[in-house]
C-alpha cells in the first residue's frame, strides 16, 4: 500500500534487537489484545515519500534510496503520529521487525550523510539516544568527578562513552560478561569490576578504594534489576547524584533511606528514553565521528533473519550478545 501524505515507505534494512523487546515477551510490559508487530530501532531504504515529505526532521533534503535511521517512538515536536505502541500487524505502521515499514506523519527519522556506516549507527539502536537524554537529565558530568555506570549492556555501554568523552576523572563500571566489561574498556572504562566472584561489599570497597574513600560522585544505573539500586545508593558520595535509566519495567520497589538522602544532599534522577528526536540525530554524529575509532559496529555480535526473530530477543535476553541485529536480507 503507497505511503499517504506526510508518510514514508520504508524497506527496513537493519532492525536492531532492544532489551524492551525481551521484556515485552517476557510479560513485563502491557499485553494486547490483538497481534501486534514491534521493533523500535531501524535503519532502512527509502521507497516512496509520501505527497508533502521532501525532508527528514532535521530539515535535510531526501529522496527515493536515501538511507535513514528512524524510531517509531520518536516523533516530531508539535506534529502528533496518532501511532500507539505497539501497532496492530494488520495495519501499515513503522514497527521496524518487517520488510516495509511505514513512517506515518510525525515519525521523526534521520537521512545518513554519505559514508556513514549504517552498523555504527545502529550498534547502539536506541541506547545511545536514551543515554544522551539520561545524561541531559542528570545536567551533564562535571569536571574531576568519579562516575560509576552499572551495568554493561548497550544502554551501559553508550552511558560509557558519553562519560568517557566528558571531564570525568574517571570512570568505573560493573557489570559481566568478560566481552561487555572488554567492549566497556574500549569505550572509555578506566576501570571495570565484574560481578561474577565478586560481592556488593567487595565492589562497594573497591569505588571506594579508587575513589579516595569518598564515593562516586555520579552512579548511572543501566542494570535494570530492583537489587542495583540499594548497591548504587551505597556507592554514591555526599551530593551525588543517582541517574536511574535501567529499572523502566517488571514490578516491585526498594528501600531508600531518605534522612541519608537528605543529610548528604543527594539526588536521584528518573530518566526515560530522548529528551527529543534530535538525540537519534546526535548519535549519528557520534557514529561518524567515534565509531571507527572506538570500534562502534564491533559491538555487533550476533546477527539473524526475520524468521529468526524469537530466537535474536532470546539471545539479547539472555545476554550472550552485546548487540544483536534482524536484517530482512539473511532470510
Amino acid at each position: 500500500m503507497p505511503p499517504g501524505p506526510g508518510e514514508v515507505l520504508v524497506k527496513t534494512l537493519i532492525a536492531g534487537v532492544c532489551g524492551t523487546d525481551a521484556h515485552r515477551l517476557g510479560g513485563d510490559l502491557p499485553a494486547t489484545l490483538w497481534p501486534v508487530t514491534f521493533g523500535h530501532e531501524g535503519i532502512g531504504e527509502v521507497v516512496t515519500l509520501g505527497a508533502g515529505v521532501s525532508s527528514d526532521a532535521a530539515g535535510t533534503a531526501v529522496h527515493v534510496g536515501d538511507v535513514v535511521y528512524f524510531s517509531p517512538s520518536s516523533s516530531t515536536p508539535g506534529v502528533p503520529s496518532g501511532v500507539g505502541w505497539p501497532p496492530p500487524a494488520d495495519v501499515p505502521n513503522p514497527a521496524a521487525y518487517q520488510d516495509f515499514p511505514t513512517l506515518p506523519v510525525g515519525n521523526a527519522f534521520y537521512r545518513l550523510p554519505e559514508g556513514a556506516d549504517p552498523e555504527a549507527v545502529i550498534a547502539f539502536g536506541c541506547a545511545m539516544p536514551t543515554a544522551i537524554g539520561g545524561m541531559s537529565r542528570l545536567g551533564g558530568i562535571r569536571a574531576r568527578q568519579t562516575v560509576v555506570v552499572q551495568g554493561c549492556g548497550p544502554v551501559g555501554l553508550a552511558a560509557t562513552m558519553l562519560a568517557g568523552l566528558s571531564l570525568a576523572a574517571q570512570v568505573i563500571v560493573i557489570g559481566d560478561p568478560a566481552n561487555r566489561l572488554a567492549a566497556a574498556a574500549r569505550l572509555g572504562a578506566c576501570e571495570t569490576i565484574p560481578l561474577t566472584g565478586t560481592t556488593t561489599e567487595e565492589r562497594r570497597s573497591r569505588v571506594f578504594e579508587l575513589t579516595g574513600g569518598r564515593g562516586a560522585d555520579v552512579v548511572v544505573e543501566c542494570a535494570g534489576r530492583m537489587e542495583a539500586f540499594a548497591e548504587g545508593m551505597a556507592l554514591l558520595a555526599p551530593e551525588g547524584r543517582y541517574l536511574v535509566m535501567g529499572i523502566y519495567s517488571g514490578h516491585g520497589g526498594v528501600e531508600l533511606d531518605v534522612v541519608r538522602l537528605n543529610n548528604l544532599s543527594q539526588m536521584v534522577i528518573g530518566t526515560m528514553g530522548p529528551t527529543s528526536p534530535a538525540d537519534y540525530l546526535t548519535t549519528i554524529h557520534l557514529a561518524a565521528r567515534h565509531g571507527a575509532r572506538l570500534g562502534f559496529a564491533d559491538l555487533i555480535t550476533h546477527r539473524f533473519g526475520l524468521e529468526d526473530l524469537e530466537e535474536a530477543i532470546g539471545v539479547a535476553a539472555r545476554g550472550e550478545a552485546i548487540k544483536t541485529l534482524v536484517l530482512p536480507s539473511l532470510g
